[in-house]
């Protein structure tokens, strides 16, 4: 039996992967295409991993969005990276016609790590105000081209946030906003390059019902475990990960 063009098997595992990447990004504020691009690859096409995360990212951050009642200063504080957004989606479109498979997988495994890595490491990039228009508009040329070939670039967000040193409302607010803007340019994106069609959007619909399911417990797991115990353990687990997909591109 056939749904969305999927075996019915492969897509409850699908409606799992989403419902757990929804549960991480409930505990985090984030993570869920990381989740979701880790595991995805291993039951479907690469291809089709990427449309759906990028069509769920942007509608699951709108609450987020809203809660903190920031979006103005959000905009404010990011809008040289999503000025930036613009022409680095359109160059990343151009290329995702040629791109192939197994390449598909060494960029996802070499992004995780480098996620990863950075992540566990501890540093931060100290970005000054003098300085901030120009690293957003770096940040806004690389996360958008990694976006559309990938659905991950929240690391390039979450470095400069915290550059900037963004309080914790600032901080869910900007990577809400940009999660949003660039979800929508991503999706224009997959449009123009005819990988997004009318199935891909519906199934996209169908699987945010696991995942806000998986955020509003993710939401209550937040609130009795740590929260440095639960994303220590994600990083490791996205550094394994990485590390097969390379393996499985060469």
């Amino acid at each position: 039996m056939m749904f969305f063009g999927l075996e019915i098997t492969t897509l409850i595992f699908v409606f799992i992967i989403f419902a757990v990447a929804g549960m991480v990004k409930g505990v985090l504020g984030f993570g869920l295409p990381l989740i979701t691009m880790s595991l995805l690859p291993f039951i479907i096409p690469v291809e089709l991993a990427i449309v759906l995360s990028a069509l769920v990212q942007p509608v699951t951050n709108i609450g987020q969005l809203i809660s903190t009642g920031g979006a103005r200063q959000a905009f404010y504080s990011t809008w040289s990276i999503l000025l930036a957004l613009v022409p680095s989606v359109a160059l990343g479109a151009w290329y995702l016609t040629s791109l192939e498979g197994k390449l598909h997988l060494l960029i996802l495994g070499i992004t995780l790590i480098g996620f990863a890595l950075h992540s566990l490491s501890g540093f931060v990039f100290k970005i000054s105000r003098e300085r901030q228009t120009l690293a957003g508009a770096v940040t806004g040329l690389v996360a958008g081209v990694v976006g559309i070939l990938t659905s991950i670039n929240g690391m390039f967000f979450i470095m400069y946030l915290v550059g900037i040193q963004a309080d914790r409302n600032a901080f869910r607010a900007g990577i809400a906003l940009l999660f949003i803007i660039s979800g929508v340019l991503i999706n224009s994106g997959f449009w123009f390059a005819g990988i997004l069609n009318q199935n891909n959007v519906l199934l996209g619909l169908f699987v945010l019902i696991p995942c806000f399911i998986g955020m509003s417990l993710g939401n209550r797991i937040g609130e009795t475990i740590p929260n440095e115990l639960f994303r220590r353990m994600i990083l490791y687990a996205l550094l394994i990960i990485g590390v097969l997909f390379i393996w499985r591109s060469l």
